[in-house]
């Protein structure tokens, strides 16, 4: 006599055969696997994804160019090498004056240039021969008639005599010259007649 089986729900039926089912699709998926052992999933997923992402894609914000004045440092070289050269002529403008004024006082007492302005003045810059007077040398400069106010290192001309008289300036209405007392000396400004203005020396 063949026991009877016992009667199942048909929540119980759905169940049972929802194992078999999975258990049939494990076996045949298996079937498929790759070397590794892996289960092989159809690439559904990664596909999409990819849909997914395309569909919200957006293209990149492109770069909006910067309008301006360039202040870049490299801008301002130019500006700053002309500074330097302006910086560089001054202080050799005042070294040359100065050159000049220690060689001028260095022959204070001497009579080597009496009747000879002017070779003292174009001495004491280094040089010589480039005017035959002191007078010839007041017409060929920029002239500035404010004698009093000669700045250090100008010349100071002076219409004494047919050839003039120059000497040189030391800015503090003092002149050293020739011909001061009867040589090279420092006098006041006024000492000589007849003032005619200064001029920058050319040398």
């Amino acid at each position: 006599m063949t026991a009877a089986l016992p009667r199942r729900s048909p929540q119980q039926m759905t169940a049972v055969l929802g194992i078999a089912v999975g258990a049939v699709g494990a076996a045949v998926l298996g079937s498929h696997a790759g070397d590794t052992g892996d289960l092989a999933l159809p690439d559904t997923g990664s596909t999409t994804a990819e849909l997914n992402l395309a569909s919200h894609h957006t293209p990149s914000a492109s770069v909006a160019p910067v309008h301006g004045e360039v202040t870049s440092a490299a801008a301002t070289v130019p500006e700053l090498t002309k500074a330097a050269q302006r910086q560089q002529a001054a202080a050799a403008h005042s070294r040359k004056i100065e050159d000049a004024i220690d060689r001028f006082e260095s022959r204070i007492g001497t009579t080597r240039y009496e009747g000879y302005c002017e070779r003292a003045v174009e001495n004491a810059f280094g040089t010589q021969g480039h005017y035959g007077s002191a007078r010839q040398d007041w017409r060929s400069q920029d002239q500035h008639s404010d004698w009093q106010n000669a700045p250090r290192g100008a010349m100071v001309f002076y219409n004494t005599s047919a050839n003039a008289h120059v000497a040189l300036s030391l800015g503090d209405g003092r002149v050293v010259s020739s011909s001061a007392h009867g040589k090279v000396g420092i006098v006041p400004i006024d000492h000589f007649q007849h003032p005619l203005g200064w001029a920058y020396a050319p040398y």
